[in-house]
């Protein structure tokens, strides 16, 4: 009798042990919800590989609001991203606002290049894109999720961050995508 209830408690705490592991993992508390924060943007490293552009600093990109997302081509959650990403490409062009793809594969068959250029531009995702494949640009940010954004102000400092997909016809989304504007709004 004292086996079997120490086996069902066991199995118990790894069953709840397991779960909150798990829950974690896969839908993190602060995933979808913007987060306000005030940090300098950690600068891209020189030898930084980069599609779709010259090599580019973020020193260079001040004066302007320049957005950042790291995503991986064979993440779906990512791939919901890119609407967004093209909607911001078409109202921003040439308006002062950058959007940078910082691509960090999960995955080996993600990380071969011409496969990056590939599906950007099968796609329609025209802007700068950072090869990542050693995930240094990863851990200078402290990034922990595919896909994450985040907004940069005109001096250089991150102001918002948003993990996971992003829908615009939803209120919280849409107020996240709007600080873009708030940022532009702004004087240098």
């Amino acid at each position: 009798m004292w086996k079997g209830g120490v086996l069902v408690g066991l199995a118990a705490l790894a069953v709840g042990v397991g779960s909150i592991f798990f829950r974690r993992a896969a839908v993190p508390e602060e995933a979808g919800a913007p987060e306000q924060v005030v940090k300098p943007a950690p600068e891209f490293p020189r030898d930084t590989q980069w599609l779709q552009s010259k090599p580019l600093t973020l020193a260079s990109l001040r004066g302007q609001v320049v957005i950042v997302h790291f995503w991986t081509n064979g993440c779906i959650n990512c791939i919901h991203n890119y609407p967004v990403y093209k909607a911001w490409q078409k109202k921003y062009a040439g308006n002062g606002v950058t959007i940078i793809g910082v691509h960090t594969p999960e995955f080996a068959e993600e990380a071969d290049v011409e496969r990056v250029r590939t599906k950007a531009r099968a796609n329609g995702l025209e802007f700068p894109i950072a090869i990542d494949t050693d995930t240094t640009i990863w851990n200078r940010w402290a990034n922990h999720y595919w896909p994450s954004i985040y907004l940069i102000d005109k001096k250089g400092l991150v102001r918002y961050h948003w993990d996971g997909e992003l829908h615009l016809e939803n209120a919280e989304d849409r107020q996240f995508a709007s600080r873009v504007d708030e940022l532009l709004a702004e004087l240098p």
